[in-house]
């Protein structure tokens, strides 16, 4: 083996290495692109679903009516023994009142009976509604 050889070999082992980091390079490149890609198609499937999904900001609002009972007006109101006169508390003819409405209403009219939780009945026949303080029960 001469002095040429050795350089070409020398040579050969350069190129070998060069050419081994340049497919390493390469191999680097392709796998960052896949990587990026894969995080891409991420962004875009969770945005989808945030699409999906209601903005926490705007809620629907629930449907308080069907479970919460509502009396249309004109209407009496017995409550401790008495019927109460509510024409003059600001109750409109043929609007629908909720019971929370009524509460608030007969408070506003310095009537304290009504400061708790209450229940209603009402009475068909005479066209009135009996207040009454809700019990709690246990369990």
């Amino acid at each position: 083996m001469g002095l040429f050889d050795l350089v070409r070999e020398e040579e050969a082992k350069k190129k070998a290495e060069e050419s081994a980091k340049e497919t390493v390079v390469e191999v680097e490149k392709q796998a960052t692109e896949e990587v990026k890609q894969a995080a891409e198609q991420a962004t875009e499937v969770v945005e989808e679903s945030k699409k999906e999904e209601k903005p926490a900001g705007k809620k629907t609002p629930k449907k308080k009516a069907s479970t919460e009972k509502t009396y249309k007006y004109p209407f009496g109101v017995y409550s401790e023994g008495r019927l109460i006169d509510v024409s003059s508390y600001g109750f409109v003819d043929g609007q629908d009142y909720t019971e929370k409405e009524i509460t608030d209403t007969m408070l506003k009219h310095r009537h304290y009976e009504f400061s708790g939780k209450m229940e209603y009945n009402f009475i068909k026949d005479d066209n009135v509604l009996v207040a009454n303080a809700a019990q709690h029960r246990k369990g």
